[in-house]
């Protein structure tokens, strides 16, 4: 057998019995760590056919599933994978692992303050933020799931997503067909019994067969029918079903438009800017919380990320099509103070290449440093990061 594990032998695995990651690791002699890494690696790969899901049943862990690989038309008798005992708890953020949301123009309270009235006013708790990437949309929607101890069920919108995933497919697990539930069927399941909220991740990348499933729910019925399954009515309650859907704007993204009626189901909506241009110390605060640099030295950072990002507003700017996002300025910081306390000249110019110009832009590279290498010589000071000897 090769030295490196191949996602046919985990196939092979699943198919032959195992279930677990340790299961797998057995089968096919690979050590359970490394086999760990390639499985949290594949199931976060669009393309691969391997998915991980919490058993909430049997005594609960993941288990690894594969698609079944015959057509099943009729799948109503086929057991469902943890007997929808779900322990919706699981799906709540913790509040320790998600950053307070910064808000822009107050969108937060605005949101809550419909979340709180919707009894009054029978209005649906349905939300739209758009926005660059790395602006804090999902940062939102996960602050939101925690502060209201909501479980939080992910809906990732792409061209591949097909509308039967969205309600449950035959999977493979520990080699018996079973049925595994989809993202939509659990969110109305999760609203019977509390509030839940459900992100939709990038909205505007899902094509005509999945929205044909998702856009029905989103209405006052709150319900599906999973035709593989008899026709099973599953339904929900729909002023407990909290939707926030995000999509990403810029010059450079490739989206399915909405139409009219596909806006008015998915409810109110607010553009996000990034923190950094509506509120430059706000989101120098928040470098400074998640690195060892100062926040008077992250706010030069947080200035020459800002001339990238009016630069990729700006349509006689072309070349520059996206801005810099927060997470990059984060990176940015973490890497030129670890640059620093190496003693490396240059810290922050070395760490800009390796943190932002080279892992978020392309063909554009040299017009974006020079940028950025612009607006620091600008700055009032210069971020002292570490020793003063330095190596070249």
């Amino acid at each position: 057998m090769s030295s490196h594990l191949k996602i046919e032998d985990v196939h092979d695995a699943i198919e032959n019995g195992a279930r677990t990651k340790n299961e797998i690791a057995e089968v096919v002699g690979k050590s359970p760590s490394n086999t760990n890494r390639k499985l949290k690696a594949w199931v976060e790969n669009e393309d691969v056919r391997l998915d991980r899901h919490w058993n909430h049943g049997d005594g609960g862990g993941y288990v690894y599933t594969i698609p079944a690989k015959d057509e099943i038309d009729d799948a109503e008798d086929l057991p469902i994978l943890g007997s929808r005992n779900y322990d919706w708890g699981r799906f709540v953020p913790d509040t320790e692992d998600v950053p307070v949301y910064r808000q822009a123009e107050r969108e937060l309270d605005e949101i809550e303050a419909v979340l709180k009235a919707r009894d009054a006013t029978g209005q649906l708790p349905r939300f739209q933020i758009s926005g660059p990437t790395g602006c804090g949309k999902t940062t939102l929607a996960e602050y939101l799931a925690a502060d209201r101890g909501a479980p939080m069920i992910t809906i990732q919108c792409n061209y591949a997503l097909r509308g039967a995933e969205l309600l449950g497919t035959p999977q493979i697990v520990g080699g018996d067909v079973m049925w595994v539930d989809g993202p939509l069927t659990r969110a109305l399941l999760a609203s019977r019994e509390r509030e839940a909220l459900v992100l939709i991740d990038e909205v505007t990348r899902a094509t005509a067969r999945s929205k044909g499933t998702l856009f029905p729910a989103l209405d006052h019925r709150a319900e599906v029918k999973i035709k593989p399954r008899g026709n099973e009515l599953i339904s929900g309650v729909a002023e407990d079903m909290i939707t926030v859907a995000t999509m990403n704007e810029g010059q450079d993204y490739e989206t399915e438009a909405l139409d009219a009626a596909e806006e008015r189901r998915l409810g109110l909506k607010w553009e996000l800017p990034y923190l950094g241009q509506h509120s430059p110390d706000l989101e120098a605060e928040l470098v400074a919380t998640k690195t060892p640099m100062p926040s008077t030295d992250a706010r030069v950072l947080v200035d020459a990320a800002n001339v990238v990002r009016d630069a990729a507003e700006d349509e006689s700017e072309p070349a520059i099509t996206r801005g810099v996002p927060t997470p990059a300025v984060i990176s940015w910081a973490q890497t030129a103070y670890a640059f620093a306390e190496r003693g490396l000249n240059d810290p922050v110019g070395r760490a800009m290449q390796s943190a932002v110009v080279k892992p978020v832009y392309d063909e554009v590279a040299g017009d974006v440093a020079g940028k950025i290498h612009s607006a620091l010589k600008r700055a009032d000071h210069e971020p002292d990061l570490g020793p003063e000897e330095v190596t070249a």
